[in-house]
């Protein structure tokens, strides 16, 4: 069996992962706090013999009242945090959605690396960077093309300082940097 290699895209997927199973975690308590018992006899107890306690119907209010709180903080903190997970995960996977579509029926044309820009974006103490590219035209019109976050300098093993772009043949700003694939890591291998 072969070893899927790794990307040289930055990916967020993880982040909207662990959101949603964190929010699913808070609202979970909230909920359970719903069926705490309530009977009488939870609030009243026997110290040597004397029964202690408070009356039944104002320790019912309070614990209404706090399982309302319970259920306010802990369910909407949840829902907050499953929502940012849900559209993180969400756009990740729009993203590849789109990206294949592109691959399928978009044009593709090889761009020339011109360097490397900074993202506003830090990952283990050090600055993401992306590639820009470009692509001159026929008519001399010169395209410029920037990829997702990279996790690491993809430029050593690229054939020639080249890189795959797809497409929307009816509108160019849609497009895809297909890093992976222009260093043998996707659907084509590049041989060195």
């Amino acid at each position: 069996m072969m070893k899927k290699q790794r990307s040289f895209l930055q990916s967020f997927t993880w982040v909207g992962v662990m959101l949603l199973v964190m929010g699913g975690i808070f609202a979970a308590v909230g909920i359970i706090t719903q069926f705490a018992p309530t009977a009488p006899e939870s609030f009243t107890m026997v110290v040597n013999g004397v029964q202690a306690g408070v009356q039944a119907s104002a320790a019912a209010a309070s614990l209404q009242m706090a399982r309302l709180i319970y259920l306010l903080t802990f369910g909407l903190m949840g829902l907050t945090l499953m929502l940012t997970g849900a559209i993180i995960f969400g756009c990740g996977k729009m993203r590849r959605l789109r990206e294949q579509r592109l691959k399928q029926e978009g044009d593709c044309l090889a761009a020339r690396v011109v360097g490397q820009e900074r993202t506003g974006a830090r990952s283990n103490y050090q600055q993401i960077m992306r590639l820009r590219c470009a692509y001159t035209d026929e008519k001399g019109t010169t395209y410029i093309f920037k990829s997702r976050m990279l996790r690491s300098d993809p430029e050593p093993f690229l054939p020639n300082g080249m890189v795959n772009i797809y497409y929307d043949r009816n509108d160019m700003s849609r497009y895809f940097v297909d890093v992976d694939g222009s260093v043998g890591l996707g659907d084509k291998v590049v041989e060195l």
